[in-house]
């Protein structure tokens, strides 16, 4: 009798994980990783929003630029929060990275540009057409804030390249892109 009740009790075993098996075997991708960036991961569902996004303002942007735009973001993003930037305060509360971002790149990028004013007074000679007669020093401050804005924008870039090579950055997408690593 226990011979037959072990028995029974092995095939209703079997029975009940043959049941079971493809449940538990059976799985799902929620959520694919698109880069990894040090120790930072974009997500599909975050590179779509993202593209979807870039796209309503150019149609034509592609998926390497919106792609590499969130990498640096997050490089940047990354030097910002190791130098502490921002108040105790808003460390203490979850700090917009836009603003985190931007602190970080007034105070440790833009905040090193000087631009000469023999420079200024060198562009203004060149381009005085543009400025419709006025004199120099009434558009001294408009000529220096877009050199500036020029050289930060050169400087931003420089600054990015050297992060990215310090960085450990893996991209994975399907669409054409092979999987590779960058260091």
């Amino acid at each position: 009798m226990h011979n037959i009740f072990c028995r029974l009790l092995f095939i209703l075993l079997l029975f009940t994980a043959h049941c079971l098996l493809p449940t538990f075997c059976h799985s799902e991708v929620l959520e694919r990783i698109v880069a990894i960036v040090n120790n930072k991961v974009i997500l599909l569902s975050e590179f779509e929003e993202a593209l979807e996004a870039a796209r309503k303002s150019d149609q034509k942007v592609t998926e390497g630029v919106v792609l590499d735009e969130m990498i640096n973001r997050i490089l940047i993003l990354e030097q910002a929060k190791r130098l502490s930037l921002g108040s105790t305060s808003d460390l203490a509360e979850d700090v917009d990275d836009n603003k985190l971002i931007k602190e970080y790149i007034e105070r440790r990028i833009k905040a090193l540009i000087h631009i000469p004013i023999d420079e200024i007074e060198a562009y203004y000679e060149n381009n005085m057409g543009r400025f419709a007669g006025k004199e120099f020093y009434e558009v001294k401050d408009e000529i220096e804030d877009n050199m500036v804005e020029g050289e930060l924008k050169r400087k931003i870039a420089e600054h990015v390249k050297e992060l990215r090579n310090k960085a450990y950055i893996r991209i994975q997408l399907e669409n054409g892109d092979k999987d590779h690593q960058v260091k």
